[in-house]
């Protein structure tokens, strides 16, 4: 049991995010641009933990290839805070 939980540690990093920033969106619904922005940060720390850690230790984050999945969170975390930047100058 403590095996699975010390693999799944870095997946439930990024999950305890994105609750944070869903939570933040339900009490404050009119701050939708900061909740995004969250976001976007929760993936980019799953990319770096993803870049970073060993297959073993990501847990869920692992999907494909750890470039692959590296690049891919960075990316789309990058798109989505970039956007994010964007919409709220």
């Amino acid at each position: 049991m403590w095996r699975w939980v010390a693999e799944q540690a870095a997946f439930a990093a990024v999950l305890g995010v994105l609750v944070a920033a869903f939570v933040y969106l339900i009490i404050e619904p009119g701050r939708w641009g900061r909740s995004s922005g969250v976001v976007g940060v929760a993936v980019l720390l799953g990319g770096v933990l993803r870049a970073l850690l060993p297959s073993g230790r990501v847990g869920l984050l692992a999907v494909r290839s750890r470039l692959i999945d590296s690049v891919l969170y960075l990316v789309l975390g990058g798109v989505i805070l970039g956007l994010d930047i964007r919409l709220h100058q």
